[in-house]
């Protein structure tokens, strides 16, 4: 058997192409090559036109990405260096002291591992695959999740984490598992729920939430598994709504409510479409002390940034219109192509609209566990704003 570390061949980028590399930026666009790539998904040297070495990098798959950087330089990049990096990687959630028995191990170009995102749920790692060629060096990261990092049962999902269902590449993983955040419990669907299973990007503004909903009922608009709605009800919350349009994630809700002893009525489950919801609660007049706006990627291309804005817009201008004078809206955003400027903008008109008046809190994003390089900021994907409404 080849070795998978091995490289195929040089690639060399166009002339004044190589800066971001030189940068430590790990993604390179097929516009910046000076020739194809070679078949197959083995590693490449990547150089400059003056054939500089610049480093070795993994075929990014058929779209625009030609490249994600794994070495930068002369750095290695070999089954020890893959190990180096992955060990790193639990050492830091380790020492972040998360308080939960689930988290991100591994996020992607965050610990030097572009196209590689392993989530763990006590002793069931989750590893999602953004680009074919991390399928060839599967083994030597199931070897290092294995005898090093104590995780019996792997599953692997595909990288958008819907669709098929995932493999199971070793152990015999429960469908269902449950993991604790703190004192509160989450029942997790790891063979047919969203992302790995679990919004774990989530936790501290699940917990920040919390703290401020002890005695405030609570609207929690795509809700999936209810994981606001609970963290808040747990803290004293005196009511909650979850609004999704699965049943499935629903059920999931009501099972972490079982699970933390909270009364389950059928009035704080509501399967719908979030927008029509809305709409339907203003006008039966509902109002709520805190609004929880969730949304998936509205924006997953450039080409969607308008319509994907405007979508952002709507829901939280109906989210505005529900909340309670001097009540708390948390707006979120899991597109990495909105800006954080987009984002402030599209909050404001959705405030004109609703005829409110809103204060910025605090501007939030994913947990620890989920680190951002500084020469990649374009991966930080979570927006979490928490504005006071008037």
């Amino acid at each position: 058997m080849s070795d998978p570390f091995t490289c195929a061949a040089e690639v060399r980028l166009k002339p004044g192409r190589d800066a971001s590399v030189r940068g430590r930026h790990p993604w390179v666009y097929r516009g910046a090559l000076a020739g194809p790539l070679p078949a197959g998904p083995a590693p490449v040297r990547v150089a400059a036109a003056n054939g500089r070495p610049l480093g070795v990098a993994l075929p990014g798959g058929p779209g625009s990405l030609a490249l994600r950087m794994v070495a930068f330089g002369d750095e290695r990049w070999d089954a020890a260096a893959l190990r180096h990096r992955l060990l790193a990687a639990a050492r830091l959630r380790e020492r972040l002291a998360l308080d939960a028995d689930a988290f991100r191990l591994v996020h992607a170009e965050g610990d030097g591992l572009p196209g590689l995102v392993i989530d763990r749920y006590g002793a069931v790692a989750v590893c999602q695959l953004f680009a074919p060629a991390w399928e060839p060096l599967l083994p030597a990261v199931l070897d290092v999740l294995a005898c090093d990092l104590g995780a019996g049962d792997v599953l692997l999902r595909g990288g958008d984490g819907a669709g098929s269902a995932p493999a199971v590449v070793r152990g015999r993983p429960a469908a269902e598992v449950v993991i604790r955040e703190g004192a509160v419990r989450y029942a997790v669907d790891l063979l047919g729920g969203q992302k790995t299973g679990f919004f774990l990007d989530q936790r501290e503004n699940r917990r920040l939430v919390a703290s401020l909903s002890r005695g405030a009922s609570l609207l929690n608009l795509f809700s999936y598994s209810g994981g606001f709605a609970v963290a808040a009800l747990a803290a004293g919350a005196a009511r909650a709504v979850n609004v999704d349009a699965s049943p499935q994630a629903l059920a999931l809700a009501r099972r972490a409510y079982a699970l933390n002893g909270l009364p389950a009525d059928d009035a704080g489950f509501v399967a719908g479409d979030a927008f029509r919801v809305a709409r339907a609660l203003a006008a039966a007049s509902e109002r709520f002390g805190v609004v929880v706006v969730d949304p998936p990627a509205f924006v997953k291309r450039k080409a969607d940034l308008a319509a994907g804005l405007r979508g952002y817009k709507d829901i939280n201008l109906h989210a505005m219109r529900l909340v309670e004078p001097g009540g708390l809206v948390l707006a979120c955003s899991c597109s990495a192509l909105v800006g954080e400027d987009q984002f402030g903008e599209m909050l404001a008109a959705a405030a004109l609209d609703a005829g409110r008046t809103v204060r910025v809190l605090a501007r939030r994003g994913a947990g620890p566990d989920h680190p951002v390089s500084a020469f990649c900021r374009e991966a930080e994907h979570l927006k979490a704003w928490l504005v006071a409404v008037n």
